[in-house]
C-alpha cells in the first residue's frame, strides 16, 4: 500500500463557478454542504460546561454526517458503513461520501500546506484511498480479511466533506484524499473543493434553530489572509 506516499499534486476549485460545476458534474448540490456545516457549527456553540469534554467537537461531526447523510438519501444515495466509516455511496454515480473534522488548513487555499484530518483514520480509509489511486494489488493480499469483504463498496471514490468550526467561522471543502500520514491522518489530496459557508443567524435562539429544518443565514466575508 502506498497511502502513505508523498501527496500528489492538488487540483483546486475555489471560485463560486467552478465550486457549482464541479459538484454538479459529480451531482451533489453545495446546499447539502452548507446547511450541514452550519448544523455543526450551531451544535459546537451549543455546549456547556456541563458537558463531557470533547462533546461539542463530537456533536459537531455526528449532526455534520447526520445531515450530509440525510439529504444524499433524497438524492438516491443509500447507507453503508463498513468498519464504521459511515458512508453515503451512489452506485449510479460510482461515488462514495464521508464526514471529517479537519485540521486548521482546512478550506484554505493558495497555500503550500494542505489540510489534515484532525482525527487519525484506521485501515478502512486506508483501504479507501488506495481505492482513490487505483491500486491494482489492493485485495488481493494486503488488507484483513474483515476488510476485505468491503471490497464492492470501496470500488467508487471515497469524497471527504472536510468541516473545521471555530467561534466565529466555518471552514469547509468536499475533498478527494490520496495520501495519509504515519499517524494514520488524511495529509494528501488530489483535488479539493472549496465550500464558502455563511454562518448561521447568530440573532436567533439556538434552540430554535436545532428544532427547524431551515437555518436562516446571513452572509460573511472571511478574511483568510
Amino acid at each position: 500500500m502506498n497511502a502513505t506516499a508523498e501527496p500528489t499534486s492538488c487540483l483546486e476549485f475555489v471560485s463560486p463557478i467552478a465550486v457549482r460545476n464541479k459538484l454538479s458534474a459529480l451531482g451533489i448540490p453545495d446546499a447539502i454542504f452548507v446547511k450541514a456545516a452550519q448544523r455543526a457549527f450551531v451544535e459546537k456553540a451549543n455546549f456547556v460546561i456541563f458537558d463531557p469534554v470533547g462533546a461539542d467537537g463530537t456533536d459537531a461531526w455526528r449532526y455534520a454526517v447526520r445531515e450530509v447523510r440525510q439529504q444524499l438519501d433524497r438524492e438516491g444515495f443509500r447507507l453503508d458503513d463498513p468498519n464504521n466509516l459511515p458512508l453515503s455511496v451512489c452506485d449510479s454515480r460510482q461515488i462514495n461520501v464521508t464526514v471529517s473534522s479537519g485540521d486548521q488548513m482546512t478550506g484554505v487555499f493558495g497555500h503550500p500546506k494542505l489540510p489534515k484530518s484532525k482525527n487519525i483514520k484506521g485501515a478502512m480509509f486506508l483501504a479507501a484511498i488506495d481505492r482513490n489511486l487505483d491500486q491494482d494489488d489492493l485485495f488481493p493480499d494486503s488488507l484483513p480479511e474483515n476488510i476485505v469483504k468491503f471490497g464492492q463498496t470501496l470500488s467508487y471514490p471515497t469524497w471527504v466533506f472536510l468541516v473545521r468550526i471555530t467561534e466565529e467561522e466555518i471552514f469547509a471543502e468536499f475533498s478527494l484524499p490520496s495520501s495519509m500520514d504515519a499517524a494514520g491522518h488524511i495529509d494528501g489530496w488530489s483535488e479539493r473543493i472549496l465550500i464558502e459557508v455563511p454562518l448561521p443567524d447568530e440573532a436567533r435562539n439556538i434552540a430554535d434553530d436545532l428544532d427547524s429544518d431551515a437555518i436562516d443565514i446571513v452572509p460573511k466575508i472571511i478574511n483568510r489572509d
